[in-house]
């Protein structure tokens, strides 16, 4: 006797399951209340710039971050991972993943005061997590931010030197 181990429903099994994975996390990110959800219409390429100007979150370009850097008016906060940062990072900044937002904090607030300038860059324009580091700060009072969208991958690509591993 032989024992049919497929479903004879299989397809429709394979749709519903698909259509309720679609339901579910179109839901989820939906509701996000932490601003790590995905836009459902903003062009990702642009997301980080369109959010911080919504936001009123000043953003400087390659030129501008390389002044801030050079005179030293601001401190200047790497948001993307520890790793990122070790493989290379702008001159004399300082990490504060915003992955670990909770326990980085505690460590960098003997670094500023809520009027210290700060500048603020991750990986890119497609990285939003300098975004998110600002409004974070925002959030807690720091109102001297600027926002770098560019980035390492402008910074480098200028030619800029980097500090760290590389």
């Amino acid at each position: 006797m032989k024992i049919n181990t497929r479903p004879a429903n299989l397809p429709a099994r394979v749709f519903v399951l698909v259509a309720f994975a679609f339901i579910m996390g179109s839901a989820a990110n939906t509701l996000r209340t932490d601003d790590r959800g995905i836009p459902w219409r903003d062009t990702w390429s642009n997301h980080v710039e369109t959010r911080a100007q919504r936001e009123g979150l000043e953003l400087v370009n390659t030129e501008q971050a390389h002044r801030i850097v050079e005179e030293g008016t601001h401190v200047v906060f790497d948001a993307r991972s520890g790793t990122a940062y070790l493989e290379g990072y702008i001159p004399g900044s300082i990490s504060l993943p915003y992955a670990d937002i909770d326990t980085a904090f505690l460590e960098a607030q003997i670094f500023i005061t809520p009027q210290q300038p700060i500048l603020t860059y991750c990986s890119d324009h497609t990285c939003d997590d300098a975004l998110l580091l600002s409004l974070f700060l925002l959030d807690h009072g720091y109102t001297n931010i600027v926002l770098y969208a560019g980035g390492m991958k402008e910074w480098t690509e200028a030619g800029h030197p980097i500090e760290g591993a590389q």
